[in-house]
């Protein structure tokens, strides 16, 4: 009994923990083929290399998919709704030494508003395509991404 009773408890709480995520934001499906083999850091190293073969083969109508930090956005337009934010990932070289790579990540349309607010220092998960390369506010040339859907990982 008690061994049933603990195992019940623990699918509880896994079916909860994974229902906390809450659903994704933007586009509700995705019907397309997902690129995983490009990350955050290696699109910023496109961008520093300033590669737009490497970028024109993955700007097509493939997607990406991404794991990294939202910084907070910076307003473009409030009507129609557009925004852009910084997206981090780190890496660590060595044991004393973290390198961040980033990209910047442009999110269009009313679904985003509510998510955005409030959103910095976010780890989340994104799906985004059609990557270009731009001038940054800071001057260094980066990649932006249109974002298709966001979920954030809590």
């Amino acid at each position: 009994m008690k061994r049933t009773f603990c195992a019940i408890a623990m699918a509880i709480a896994l079916v909860s923990a994974v229902a906390a995520q809450g659903a994704p934001i933007g586009a509700p499906s995705f019907v397309g083929r997902i690129d995983l083999s490009i990350g955050i850091a290696r699109l910023a190293e496109m961008a520093r290399a300033d590669d737009t073969e490497a970028l024109a083969r993955i700007s097509g109508e493939d997607a990406l998919l991404l794991f990294g930090t939202l910084s907070r956005p910076s307003i473009g337009s409030e009507e129609p709704y557009e925004a852009v934010a910084e997206f981090l990932e780190g890496e660590w070289i060595g044991t004393s030494k973290i390198v961040l790579h980033r990209v910047f990540l442009v999110f269009r349309g009313e679904d985003f508003r509510e998510f955005l607010d409030g959103s910095s220092g976010r780890r989340t998960v994104v799906i985004a395509r059609d990557a270009t390369f731009r001038t940054s506010p800071d001057g260094a040339r980066d990649v932006y991404l249109d974002v298709i859907s966001v979920r954030p990982i809590f």
